[in-house]
């Protein structure tokens, strides 16, 4: 493999991870797509090529697998990535009470907990790289507490949080 830039991205298969994984292809990067949906993650695969992109299943919830798509995007991107891409996230809207809390539950260990699970796994490689960058998508809904996604904001809240944080932290790592 050249020495192409390197992008892992979660929640690859649709939405905003889908166009930023065509988008990165297109200006001549190597893609990493991840997603529970492997049906439109192969599709993905398809459109973009396989010389230009790696694909594989990943449950952002679980930090084992999170481990093995990471050794999985670096053997196949030649052990660079110069950008992480949290993408992955999910929300129930409706009145809080009427939504079960494994629901709810669900919510915060994707938009949170996966971003953490990712941030983990990434640091070795990413560390490497000069000038690499985490990307983590928040959320209007991170301004202020949105009705019927209460927890959606919360947790978009509080990625913003953390962004915010590591942003100084990792300042000195470059």
């Amino acid at each position: 493999m050249s020495e192409m830039k390197s992008a892992f991205i979660t929640g690859a298969a649709s939405g905003i991870g889908r166009a930023t994984a065509c988008l990165f292809a297109e200006k001549g990067w190597f893609v990493g797509l991840f997603d529970a949906n492997e049906q439109l993650l192969r599709s993905l695969e398809a459109e973009i090529g396989t010389e230009r992109c790696c694909s594989r299943l990943m449950d952002v919830t679980d930090p084992a697998d999170v481990r093995r798509a990471v050794a999985f995007f670096s053997e196949m991107s030649g052990g660079r990535m110069d950008v992480l891409f949290n993408c992955a996230g999910i929300l129930n809207m409706g009145h809080h009470h009427r939504i079960p809390l494994e629901a709810h539950q669900r919510i915060v260990d994707v938009n949170f907990s996966g971003i953490l699970n990712c941030i983990h796994a990434s640091m070795d490689l990413l560390r490497t790289r000069p000038g690499s960058r985490i990307i983590n998508m928040s959320s209007a809904s991170a301004v202020y507490g949105t009705p019927e996604l209460a927890v959606y904001s919360a947790t978009k809240c509080a990625v913003r949080g953390l962004t915010e944080a590591l942003n100084i932290e990792f300042e000195p790592l470059g």
